[in-house]
């Protein structure tokens, strides 16, 4: 099968939407013979082919989107078995939703009609998804029930679509003392941190690093933070680290790519997003052994499939860093606890398999051959 992915930034090390793009083709690439169409393509030794979409000459967001849609539409017409697309795109055989989308969004804010009306931004976003959702025929898959539930109830007349959840790269073994130990010494952390915790996300404001931040402040014993995601924002966020007290540091990593040792030496993964559907840094984090502490659906939708001390543990409010902190120390605290929701954690996080994923795919491309006469 000749199968076109598409994708603005090919990287393992971007988004969510980006790195379930890479997982997924990586699966398919014994099987399909893949060619990547994006601006930038980060997957080493991968053996995809590329096809380049140059960048806009313009830095406006929404005509960069039309700008890629209209190039994406040239490089692939009649080339290729299937076009799956991962971005808001008018045209392809197969979409993923990874998030909420323009219209759910204008419902939830309620915006009124001469708003939307007198923005050439939203116009050609709404543009984009009625023709991707409603109008091209193709194969809508979303990441979540949720997700798809709010999209329908947000646009009408819409095909009833495939939930497919993303898959884990689950390590066979559980984290030993000296493997963590070998990871904080990587990292060039003390061995006699009290608790160190995990922030990963290239939006530290949707994720809440503001609340992290303010609830490790109040915590009574000495911390050690990791933030891993795109370092611009840093400046930002040093007032409130310089506000942490004694014993307390925040280390800005940047971009990661070797994430086992992060995930090795942590002892919680904090994620208190304001916005997620379903954060693949959850499940590798469970799949890892890491207590993980995050926010209950709207928040997050992956939460409503979660249990509060079973799984992880659920903050009510993303912007309440007292209940913030009371969590982060029972997981400190209570070593009970800890070791319940890192075994209850990987095993929810075995429920998710790339190879699940491509198969359940598979049936999706053979529906959208199908739709249009082709065996």
């Amino acid at each position: 099968m000749k199968l076109a992915v598409v994708s603005r930034h090919f990287s393992k090390v971007g988004g969510g939407a980006e790195s379930y793009a890479v997982h997924l083709a990586l699966a398919m690439r014994n099987e399909c013979e893949i060619t990547v169409v994006s601006h930038v393509m980060d997957a080493p030794g991968a053996g995809f082919e590329h096809l380049a979409v140059p960048p806009s000459p313009l830095r406006s967001g929404w005509i960069s989107r039309l700008w890629f849609n209209w190039h994406v539409k040239q490089l692939t017409a009649g080339r290729f078995d299937i076009v799956h697309s991962h971005e808001n795109l008018s045209h392809g055989d197969v979409h993923t939703v990874h998030v909420k989308t323009v219209h759910a969004s204008l419902r939830e804010k309620k915006m009124g009609l001469l708003r939307r009306l007198l923005s050439p931004r939203l116009q050609s976003y709404l543009w984009l998804e009625r023709q991707r959702l409603r109008e091209s025929r193709a194969q809508i898959v979303y990441v979540s029930q949720l997700l798809q539930q709010e999209t329908h109830e947000a646009m009408d007349g819409l095909s009833p679509g495939t939930v497919i959840p993303p898959g884990v790269d689950w390590p066979e073994l559980e984290t030993s003392d000296a493997q963590r130990s070998a990871a904080r010494e990587k990292l060039g952390l003390a061995q006699d941190n009290r608790m160190v915790i995990g922030f990963i996300g290239h939006d530290f404001k949707k994720k809440g690093l503001d609340a992290l931040l303010r609830a490790v402040a109040l915590l009574p014993f000495g911390v050690t933070l990791l933030v891993v995601g795109n370092p611009a924002q840093a400046a930002h966020y040093q007032p409130l680290v310089d506000a942490l007290g004694p014993g307390k540091a925040c280390h800005f990593l940047g971009v990661v790519r070797d994430m086992p040792t992060i995930y090795a030496a942590l002892d919680c993964l904090a994620h208190p997003t304001t916005q997620d559907v379903f954060p693949m840094v959850l499940l590798e984090a469970m799949a890892h052994g890491v207590a993980v502490i995050t926010t209950v659906a709207p928040y997050n939708s992956m939460a409503s499939a979660l249990t509060h001390e079973g799984d992880t543990l659920l903050l009510t409010d993303p912007h309440d860093h007292v209940q913030l902190s009371r969590l982060l120390a029972a997981v400190a605290e209570d070593e009970a606890l800890r070791s319940r929701l890192a075994q209850a954690g990987r095993a929810y996080s075995r429920k998710f398999s790339w190879t699940d994923v491509k198969e359940a795919y598979y049936e999706v491309y053979r529906q959208a051959r199908a739709q249009r006469g082709v065996q």
